[in-house]
């Protein structure tokens, strides 16, 4: 990776981008015999080492799951000069926004994540920090995913719980998360249709719903 990029040469490679490689998402919920759960998200996300872009980007992906039954995963170009320093802290926090943005005004929400960097940034801005992972700056023509993350939290600070668990230990839901976040990459990366992205993780996140639930 070069280390000097200008903002046109990143606009003209997300310009000349394959649609396949576009941002999407799927959400759904699972249908969970225990109607008053907690609203507790585990989140993730995923980063190809396939670089996109004239090697200016990189095929991202996220996901989420919910006690409660609600899931999602999406993929996401990241572009250098965007995304900052830490590709991997941003696509996680990518993933946080889309499970809790635009509900944590509704009320409490715990986000359970296995990225100590990330649950760092959100404890930060929910001490009423505003600054951004390391060079990030996203989108110039909307407002920022993460800037809408940090207004969110910042606006209801406390609603939210931060929680850190360790990654790949055998936490079911911390498991699913990353299952997401994977199928949400490779949704970019292997070109795979929205049909099948459906499907797989509506499957996903129904197994490991029924594994949660039998093992508490």
């Amino acid at each position: 990776m070069r280390q000097s990029v200008t903002p046109r040469e990143v606009a003209a490679a997300e310009w000349r981008l394959p649609e396949h490689l576009h941002g999407d998402l799927v959400t759904g919920r699972v249908r969970q015999p225990q109607t008053d759960a907690p609203a507790v998200f585990y989140t993730d996300g995923s980063v190809s080492r396939r670089q996109i872009g004239g090697r200016l980007g990189w095929i991202t992906g996220w996901g989420y799951i919910a006690v409660d039954g609600r899931y999602g995963c999406g993929k996401y170009p990241q572009f250098t000069g965007k995304t900052g320093n830490d590709v991997v802290v941003t696509t996680e926090l990518r993933g946080v926004w889309h499970a809790v943005g635009e509900v944590l005004a509704d009320g409490p929400v715990t986000v359970i994540t296995d990225s100590t960097h990330a649950a760092d940034v959100l404890r930060k801005w929910q001490a009423g920090d505003t600054t951004m992972p390391g060079g990030y700056t996203g989108s110039r023509r909307r407002v920022p995913t993460l800037e809408l993350l940090r207004q969110a939290i910042a606006a209801h600070p406390g609603h939210l719980t931060v929680q850190h668990v360790k990654g790949h230990a055998g936490n079911v839901l911390n498991e699913a998360a990353d299952t997401l976040a994977q199928l949400g990459m490779r949704w970019a990366r292997d070109n795979l249709t929205s049909d099948d992205v459906v499907h797989r993780a509506e499957g996903v996140a129904g197994g490991f719903l029924d594994d949660y639930r039998r093992h508490r």
